[in-house]
């Protein structure tokens, strides 16, 4: 896993035992085995004013998650050895670890994926390929925070 630009997602690790205000950009990982996809919803999510990171398979997604915090997901739906829908089932256990959900995206062109597929798989929403720059707009503002969230205090534990 490439870690060059997860600066944009604080790791877990600073957050524990400290105080203060965190004015961080929302953040968003970009689960893609296509680099050239992936990278298009960089440069789309960093122009929409949110961070993002990339990673190209489920294994890269759960080691990420399990340190960064992360704010949503968007998710391919056919990806080599491990799919969309089963990524998120693993994804759906390690928010049990973290006691915190996380809003899953399906993003996919394929026949099959659609919005009652992406329900059932235990995603929370779909975003079909093609789709505007207004619809991943819409998407993402449904279910990310806002500003005031994201800038709370961060209390010792």
């Amino acid at each position: 896993m490439d870690l060059r630009n997860s600066h944009c997602c604080l790791p877990v690790s600073t957050l524990k035992g400290r105080i203060g205000v965190y004015m961080q950009k929302p953040c968003i990982l970009v689960v893609d085995d296509n680099p050239q996809y992936a990278k298009l919803f960089e440069l789309i999510a960093e122009s929409l004013g949110y961070a993002a990171y990339l990673v190209t398979s489920c294994l890269e997604a759960e080691a990420f998650l399990k340190t960064h915090q992360v704010d949503l997901v968007l998710m391919d739906w056919v990806m080599p050895e491990i799919d969309g829908p089963a990524c998120t089932c693993r994804i759906r256990h390690i928010e049990k670890e973290l006691g915190k959900h996380i809003p899953i995206i399906g993003v996919s062109g394929y026949v099959k994926a659609s919005k009652d597929a992406c329900t059932e798989a235990g995603m929370d929403d779909f975003l079909c390929v093609p789709f505007t720059l207004d619809d991943l707009r819409a998407k993402l503002e449904t279910w990310l925070p806002s500003m005031e969230q994201v800038t709370s205090p961060v209390q010792e534990s």
